[in-house]
């Protein structure tokens, strides 16, 4: 294992090999979003306290190492003078020892003891090898499987960076654009009780220290924070090493979901726009309407009115009401279509109500009902005894002569 161990301080003189690269000592990672850096260039490197480099501080001969021209990478100097890589690859021929090596790399600037600034390289590789040892370890299975996976190791790794033996917990992510790992030492790393407008429980942030996934609902899309329609969502957030910030994911997630729960808010606003509009009575065919079925008719919702007189033969009836925003008018129901809507059953009247809607209103009856003439009242399941004894009188006047078939001779 010794003879892998990589020097951290020998990177800078390697055109190949695996990044090494960690922050400096003392050095504390603050994990970005966008919405904490809105005068920074986009990008998702690490941010760390310290002023903003002064790039005219860079000498011409390190434009001259690395076969650049200034005015060729002007944008990519924006964003490492906040102490980022540069966002994109760029084409670099280093000179080592008068030999030219052309290859792709990121670059990021380092300020030397004299105050100037110089080029670190970090080259791109066609793929990252994670059988190779990293800052003197070999990886465990489960960290190489979380890296191809997500591109982020799940969980804090002893590294050993230094001196054989010295263990560092880190963190470690794989550079998309380069291919490299990159390692953050854990106890560099804080994580702020808000992100992106939710606030995060102690569990939630002690499981980003450890690199871990975890779920964070309800936060609001960056450009939208502070306006007066945020744009809310959920996603899976993880530490990642080599941005310095977070990755966000959406597997299994419904996207929609705060559009939808909006959309249904303005349905109900509507709703509730309509039945404004739609005269709410104190009084309905007879029976005083409480405060609560009067609320209930201007929220949109159905009631249960007992009492009402409007059957058909002026008898009274109940009914579930409920305001119909289409027409503008109240529709009266047997059943509470709320309900039937909700449980796609078959539903009936009102059980009190039963028997008496469907003789007076539908002609329907049974033994007890089968000669009723007159209309029945509520509750009532056959007819009274005197509407019955008048039944059989009226049947008796009613009964037909019987002829005479005449005198037989």
């Amino acid at each position: 294992m010794e003879k892998f161990r990589i020097n951290p301080k020998n990177f800078l003189h390697q055109t190949k090999g695996e990044s090494q690269s960690a922050p400096k000592q003392n050095e504390i990672i603050h994990p970005q979003t966008e919405e904490m850096k809105p005068h920074a260039p986009k990008t998702d490197e690490p941010k760390t306290d310290f002023r903003q480099f002064d790039t005219s501080r860079i000498p011409e001969s390190e434009y001259q190492k690395y076969g650049i021209k200034p005015e060729a990478i002007k944008d990519e100097l924006n964003a490492m003078s906040y102490g980022y890589k540069s966002p994109h690859l760029l084409d670099i021929t280093p000179n080592i020892d008068g030999v030219e090596y052309p290859m792709k790399a990121r670059l990021s600037l380092e300020e030397q003891p004299d105050g100037s600034l110089k080029f670190v390289p970090h080259p791109y590789q066609h793929q990252v090898d994670l059988d190779k040892p990293f800052q003197g370890i070999i990886l465990p299975d489960d960290v190489k499987e979380n890296l191809l996976t997500t591109g982020n190791g799940g969980r804090v790794v002893e590294l050993e960076p230094n001196t054989p033996g010295e263990k560092v917990p880190s963190l470690i992510s794989i550079d998309k654009l380069t291919n490299r790992l990159e390692a953050v030492p854990a106890d560099r790393l804080t994580v702020s009780q808000n992100l992106k407008g939710t606030e995060l429980t102690p569990e939630q942030q002690q499981a980003l220290k450890e690199g871990k996934k975890v779920l964070v609902e309800g936060m609001t899309s960056r450009n939208t924070i502070g306006t007066d329609h945020p744009k809310k969502f959920d996603a899976y957030v993880q530490f990642n090493a080599a941005k310095g910030g977070y990755d966000f994911t959406y597997d299994g997630l419904n996207r929609n979901r705060y559009r939808q729960e909006k959309d249904n808010k303005q349905k109900q606003s509507a709703s509730s726009e309509q039945s404004n509009k739609v005269r709410i009575p104190q009084n309905l065919l007879g029976v005083d309407l409480n405060e609560k079925q009067q609320s209930a008719l201007r929220e949109g919702k159905t009631t249960y009115v007992q009492g009402m007189v409007k059957d058909g033969k002026g008898e009274p009836f109940n009914a579930y009401v409920k305001v119909n925003h289409e027409k503008g008018k109240l529709d009266f129901f047997k059943w509470n279509p709320d309900r039937a809507r909700k449980q796609s059953a078959h539903v009936k009247p009102a059980e009190e109500s039963k028997t008496q809607v469907a003789v007076n209103s539908h002609g329907k009856t049974n033994e007890a009902t089968k000669y009723a003439k007159e209309p029945l009242k509520q509750s009532q399941q056959r007819p009274t005894e005197a509407q019955d004894n008048r039944q059989k009188q009226q049947q008796g006047l009613k009964k037909p002569v019987r002829k005479s078939s005449g005198q037989r001779i």
